[in-house]
């Protein structure tokens, strides 16, 4: 009920569908407008740290033959993309040379990585362990305070998906500030991304993602000796979390020696294997972990502000028992970035959003 006025959930969901198309025919007028070289950030004044955090999610699609039901369902991925401002000041010196105590914390780093494991291998689990404290949450002179909150979301593929991401930064005046990043995880997607849209952008990889692999690698790599291998992540660790790239790869390098290289038969949780694809992983992204200067820069190392987004999202989009069809996905992630977003856009779309032909225009009359 609704000011004592019954609405069914049907109803409620072809209201919400044909909204969110319309804020998705807004998105692409936007795109359009900055394919042109047309588009103009909204303020005069551009923000003085600017950093788009990006990450992907889940929601399941059924087949569209236009028949009531679920047929073919499969997962399929969501990209979304945080757009947050901070107040931070730049320093001298690195504000937080050691790691936060979570990332030396045995038993929540061991929950991390678990956490992180069900996602990738099962799409449909839902974290159940508490959070692990990031070095966003931190207390003090050194802590990032974020500002405004934008949201963008699409089940479109990367290439559109990237417009969209240029045409809201645009919009926002990312471009004109004096501090710019890109966050992500490292997935194969991203740095094309940041290559087509934010060529000198301080590109950043998440150190969440990067702690999870050093501890894959080291509980791998010393299978069965749990005292050593935590000795070995907590090395890799700190020399991650100071920069030092060449000792982690030559540390991984050398435990790959000790175990021999991987044979072509081998399963994806043999050790070697295991230490192999950790490497490559850090050698892909060596040149997105000079994690002491972002810090100094008064840039955030974590993209817990996207998969914190992503959460968001995934409470109205994602499910074991949610099969959409993918108009309808796309519209409800339009309405959804609107509602997360923190500008005042979802009450600016229904100030100027012209009244409906359907109400009827005697029904818009002063009463008499």
């Amino acid at each position: 009920m609704l000011a004592e006025l019954p609405i069914g959930a049907k109803h409620v969901q072809r209201l919400t569908e044909r909204l969110g198309r319309e804020r998705a025919a807004q998105r692409d007028r936007d795109v359009a407008l900055r394919q042109a070289g047309q588009l103009a950030p909204e303020h005069a004044q551009p923000p003085a740290v600017a950093v788009i955090h990006v990450d992907a999610g889940k929601l399941q699609l059924r087949a569209e033959d236009g028949r009531p039901g679920v047929r073919q369902p499969h997962w399929s991925d969501t990209k979304v993309a945080c757009f947050q401002t901070y107040a931070t000041r730049k320093s001298s010196r690195d504000p937080r040379p050691q790691p936060p105590a979570a990332f030396l914390d045995h038993p929540a780093v061991e929950r991390l990585s678990q956490e992180i494991q069900r996602v990738r291998s099962d799409p449909s689990t839902r974290p159940t362990a508490p959070p692990v404290a990031h070095p966003r949450r931190r207390r003090g002179a050194d802590r990032l305070v974020g500002l405004v909150r934008t949201a963008v979301a699409t089940t479109q593929p990367i290439e559109a998906f990237g417009w969209m991401v240029a045409a809201e930064a645009t919009r926002r005046g990312f471009y004109q500030a004096s501090r710019r990043a890109l966050i992500g995880d490292g997935g194969n997607w991203i740095e094309p991304l940041g290559q087509a849209h934010f060529t000198g952008w301080t590109q950043v990889l998440d150190f969440v993602h990067v702690l999870t692999h050093l501890y894959a690698a080291a509980m791998a790599a010393c299978r069965g000796q749990p005292r050593r291998a935590w000795d070995l992540y907590e090395r890799l660790l700190r020399a991650a979390w100071a920069g030092k790239v060449p000792q982690v790869q030559a540390s991984l390098q050398e435990q790959l020696q000790r175990l021999g290289p991987p044979a072509d038969d081998a399963p994806d949780n043999a050790p070697s294997r295991v230490v192999s694809k950790v490497l490559a992983y850090v050698s892909a992204n060596a040149q997105r972990m000079d994690y002491p200067r972002y810090r100094r820069e008064g840039l955030p190392v974590s993209s817990a502000a996207v998969e914190s987004l992503i959460k968001q999202f995934n409470q109205r989009v994602k499910g074991t028992e949610k099969f959409w069809l993918r108009g309808g996905a796309e519209a409800v992630l339009q309405v959804r970035a609107a509602y997360l977003s923190d500008d005042g856009r979802g009450e600016a779309f229904h100030a100027h959003r012209p009244r409906s032909h359907a109400a009827g225009r005697s029904r818009l009359q002063p009463a008499a």
